[in-house]
C-alpha cells in the first residue's frame, strides 16, 4: 500500500528564519544529512557537538540502507525477493530482522482485521495475510506460503519499522535531540537547534502552501495518509480505491512503525471505525483532515 505525505518540519523552517532575520539568535551545534532511500527523500538532524554525532548519522544511514536493500520488492537479489520467488514451493530460511518485521506485520493485520495486509500489493491478488506460515525454531526463522499466488510487499511497514531501529540505536549512543523524516514518516526526540520542541505542520489538501494546524512533538513519531493527490490507496478487503469525504489522516503514536502502518489502515476504516479502534486501544492521537462543503476540517481523535 502506498501512500501520500502531505507533513512538513515546520522547525526547520523556523531555524533558516531566525538565522537570516536575527544575527543574535542562539542556536545549539547541530549535523544534517539527506539521501534518497525506500524510494523517498531520508533526512536526518542530530542537536548535539558530541564526537559521537558523526558516528551516529553514519550508523543511521547504514541501518535505513540495509533494510532499503534487504526489503526490496523491486531488487532481484533482495532478500523479500527470494521469498518471494521461493516461499511458495518450500520453507525460505530468513534473517532476524526479516522475521521481526514479517511478525509485525501480521500481527497489525489481525489487529486491523486484515485492512492492513502486506499481501495487498495488486487489485488481482489471490491471497491474504493468513496464507503466510513463520517458524522460529531455536535461532532459526522460516517463512512459506499456502497459497502459490501469495507476495509479499513490505512498503506499508518497512519504514517505520528501519525508523525505529535507528532511534532504538541513537538511544545506544546517547544522542538525545533529533529529527528523523523518510519521506514524511517522521519521529523526534528531544529539542531542535534552539532548544524548543521539533514542529509538524498538516497541510491545506486544497492549499498546499497553507498549514491548518501546527503540532509539537515530543518523543514520538507521526505519519499522515492522504488520497487526494492521486487516489491510490486500495483496501485489500473489498479491492476497491477508497473513495470518501476524508481527505488525510495523521496518526502519533511512540512507535514510528505504528504510525507508518495505521495512518493507512484509518484511512480505510473511516472515522467511525476509527472511533472503535481507539476506544478498544490506547496510545495514539489521530488527526483526520475532511471535506466539508468544499472546506478542510479537522477532527482530532484520541485513544485512551
Amino acid at each position: 500500500m502506498k501512500r501520500a505525505k502531505h507533513l512538513f518540519i515546520i522547525s526547520l523552517v523556523f531555524y533558516v528564519l531566525c538565522f537570516l532575520s536575527f544575527q543574535g539568535c542562539s542556536n545549539r551545534p547541530f549535523l544534517s544529512r539527506q539521501m534518497i532511500l525506500m524510494g523517498s527523500s531520508a533526512k536526518i538532524t542530530i542537536v548535539s557537538d558530541s564526537s559521537q554525532a558523526q558516528e551516529a548519522m553514519d550508523e543511521a544511514f547504514a541501518i535505513l540502507k540495509e533494510y532499503d536493500q534487504m526489503m526490496s520488492y523491486y531488487a532481484e537479489n533482495s532478500e523479500l525477493t527470494m521469498i518471494n520467488q521461493h516461499a511458495a514451493k518450500i520453507p525460505v530460511e530468513m534473517s532476524k530482522d526479516m522475521f521481526e518485521i514479517i511478525n509485525r506485520a501480521l500481527e497489525y493485520s489481525n489487529l486491523t482485521d486484515g485492512i492492513f495486509d502486506i499481501t495487498a500489493t495488486t487489485l488481482q491478488r489471490q491471497s491474504r495475510y493468513d496464507t503466510i506460515i513463520i517458524r522460529p525454531n531455536r535461532g532459526i526463522w522460516s517463512v512459506s506460503f499456502r497459497d502459490p499466488h501469495t507476495k509479499i510487499d513490505l512498503g506499508g511497514i518497512v519504514v517505520g519499522f528501519s525508523i525505529d531501529k535507528v532511534v532504538a540505536r541513537f538511544a545506544e549512543l546517547g544522542i538525545k535531540d533529533f529529527l528523523i523524516d523518510v519521506g514524511g514518516d517522521i519521529y523526534a526526540k528531544g529539542k531542535n537547534a534552539q532548544g524548543k520542541n521539533w514542529q509538524i505542520g498538516i497541510r491545506d489538501p486544497f492549499n498546499s502552501k497553507r498549514v491548518i494546524k501546527k503540532v509539537a512533538l515530543v518523543d514520538e513519531a507521526v505519519t499522515t495518509s492522504g488520497n487526494y493527490v492521486k487516489h491510490h490507496i486500495i483496501d485489500p478487503v473489498s479491492k476497491k480505491i477508497v473513495e470518501s469525504d476524508i481527505l488525510s489522516v495523521t496518526v502519533f503514536s511512540e512507535k514510528c512503525v505504528d504510525a507508518d502502518v495505521l495512518a493507512t489502515a484509518f484511512f480505510i476504516m473511516g472515522m467511525e471505525k476509527t472511533t472503535e479502534f481507539l476506544r478498544n486501544n490506547s496510545g495514539r492521537k489521530v488527526v483526520f483532515v475532511v471535506n466539508e462543503d468544499g472546506k478542510a476540517k479537522v477532527v482530532k481523535m484520541k485513544g485512551e
